[in-house]
């Protein structure tokens, strides 16, 4: 018993040591299944697309897709596993005659959920006549920025960027 008198502050050291190196640990494990939750979840706000009409895509090629309506209003489509939060978008007109009016709409959706399609208030016939940028910004569900971008020319989708 006298043994662990005089060793007692050695001990408690070591335990301590011990805490504070499985605290460590834990932490790391958390650190990756958040990553690894996050991969798993990640949401992508696209433009809603349809097939074009065979005879275009054969004098015009080779982009098949075409910008996608619903009553006549372009549709936002979450093509990803996770829910998009805060969601800002624009439709940007990137060739706009000099000295004429630049169209821009813009848009906010709160939530977005996996596979939901959301219609805007943006004629697809504004997207038929010139080149636009779509962009979109929004969250995850942990946070995370995500950004989309597809270039759209006489309605027809030329690019797409996600980040």
């Amino acid at each position: 018993m006298e043994c662990l008198n005089h060793f007692a502050p050695a001990i408690q050291a070591v335990a301590a040591s011990v805490i504070v190196f499985l605290t460590l640990v834990l932490v790391y494990a958390t650190w990756r299944y958040v990553q690894v939750s996050e991969a798993l979840q990640k949401p992508c706000v696209v433009v809603k697309s349809e097939p074009r009409p065979g005879e275009d895509v054969v004098l015009d090629g080779p982009f098949a897709a075409q910008v996608a309506q619903h009553a006549g209003d372009v549709v936002l489509l979450n093509v990803g596993t996770g829910s998009a939060l805060n969601l800002r978008f624009g439709f940007l007109h990137t060739n706009a005659p000099q000295g004429g009016p630049v169209i821009h709409p813009t848009g906010f959706v709160d939530y977005l959920q996996p596979g939901q399609p959301w219609q805007t208030h943006v004629a697809r016939t504004l997207l038929a006549n010139g080149e636009f940028e779509f962009y979109a910004n929004y969250n995850g569900l942990s946070g995370k920025r995500y950004e989309t971008k597809i270039r759209i020319e006489d309605g027809v989708i030329k690019s797409f960027t996600f980040k």
